[in-house]
C-alpha cells in the first residue's frame, strides 16, 4: 500500500492506495451489458476509441473517446458498448481507503462518475507507462505511482475552468451545425463518415461532441429524428407505412418498424391508430437543440 501523506498538496492526506489490475479491452459490438457491484475495489476506465453507455443511478450516459468513468465500490452500474461503434478502454482496478476524497479533485464522484478530457495526449503516455509497469512490477509500487501521475494529469486537465467553458461554447456552435445538417438531410443515406466530412470535422471529434452536448451518438440522433418525422406523417397523412419509411430515409421497411418501436415503444400502425402525442419533436426542445 502507498500512503499519500502529501502535506496539503493536490491529493488529500493519509489515504492508502494500491493498484490491483490494469488492462485494456476492445469490446465486441455484440457484448452484453456488464452488471457491476463490487464491495472491495474501484475501477477507473479511460475511453480511447468508439462509444458506449454507462448506467449509473438510473441515468443513462453515452460516453466516447476522451471520457473517463469511475465505478465506485458498493455502487451499482451497468455498461455496454455501442453496437455500431464499440468502445475500447483502459481500466484500472484499485484499492483506496477513501476514493471519494482521492478522486474528487478530478471532478469525479459517486453522484457523477464521469468526466470528459478534451485532449488525451498526456494521459495516453501515462496510461502506457502504467500498463507497462503493471506487467513488470509484481510489488505494484511503480504501478501505483504511475496511477497517481495519471490522476494528477486528469486533475490538471479537468481543472481548467475557463478553457472548459470556452470548449463548451465552441462545442455548442459545432453541434448546432452538425444537427442542422442532419435535420436538413435526414432523408439521405447518411453515415457518421459523410456527416463528419460534410462538416469538416473528424469522426472522433463529432462523436465526442454528440456525447457532451446531446448524450447520444449521431446515428442515434439521426434515427430518432427520422422516427419523429415519421410520426408526423403517420398522424397527418394516409401514406402507407412503407412509403413513410422511404420518405424519412429508411429503405428497409422491417428495419424501419424495429427502429420505430425502439424509440416509440409501439409499431407504426399502432402509433397511427392510438396517437396522442402532440409534438413528436418535443425531445429537441427538452435538449435545447431544436434547430429545425
Amino acid at each position: 500500500m502507498l500512503n499519500l501523506d502529501m502535506g496539503g498538496g493536490a491529493f488529500p492526506d493519509d489515504i492508502t492506495l494500491r493498484v490491483r489490475r490494469v488492462g485494456q479491452e476492445y469490446c465486441d459490438p455484440k457484448k452484453k451489458r456488464e452488471h457491476r457491484l463490487w464491495d472491495t475495489y474501484d475501477s477507473l476506465h479511460v475511453v480511447l476509441y468508439g462509444s458506449g453507455t454507462l448506467i449509473a443511478g438510473g441515468e443513462e450516459k453515452t460516453l466516447s473517446k476522451g471520457d473517463v468513468f469511475l465505478l465506485y465500490s458498493k455502487y451499482e452500474y451497468e455498461y455496454y458498448p455501442s453496437p455500431t461503434d464499440p468502445w475500447s478502454y483502459v481500466w484500472v482496478d484499485f484499492y483506496s481507503s477513501d476514493t471519494r476524497k482521492l478522486c474528487e479533485g478530478c471532478g469525479l464522484s459517486p453522484e457523477r462518475p464521469y468526466i470528459h478530457l478534451a485532449d488525451l495526449q498526456n494521459e495516453m503516455v501515462l496510461l502506457r507507462a502504467l500498463y507497462e509497469s503493471y506487467e513488470r512490477d509484481e510489488t505494484r509500487l511503480e504501478c501505483t505511482a504511475n496511477f497517481l501521475l495519471l490522476l494528477s494529469a486528469i486533475m490538471r486537465e479537468n481543472g481548467r475552468e475557463p478553457a472548459a467553458k470556452e470548449r463548451t461554447s465552441v462545442g455548442h456552435r459545432h453541434i448546432r451545425s452538425l444537427v442542422t445538417y442532419i435535420n436538413n438531410n435526414f432523408r439521405l443515406p447518411l453515415t457518421v463518415q459523410n456527416i463528419a466530412a460534410q462538416n469538416h470535422i473528424s469522426v472522433s471529434r463529432m462523436m465526442g461532441l454528440f456525447s457532451e452536448e446531446i448524450g447520444i451518438p449521431p446515428i442515434s440522433y439521426l434515427n430518432r429524428y427520422r422516427v419523429s418525422a415519421a410520426c408526423e406523417l403517420l398522424c397527418k397523412t394516409d401514406m402507407p407505412v412503407g412509403e413513410i419509411a422511404n420518405a424519412v430515409g429508411v429503405e428497409d421497411r422491417l428495419y424501419f418498424s424495429r427502429l420505430f418501436k425502439k424509440w416509440k415503444g409501439v409499431s407504426p400502425r399502432e402509433y397511427r391508430a392510438n396517437a396522442t402525442e402532440t409534438d413528436p419533436f418535443a425531445w429537441l426542445k427538452e435538449k435545447n437543440i431544436d434547430f429545425r
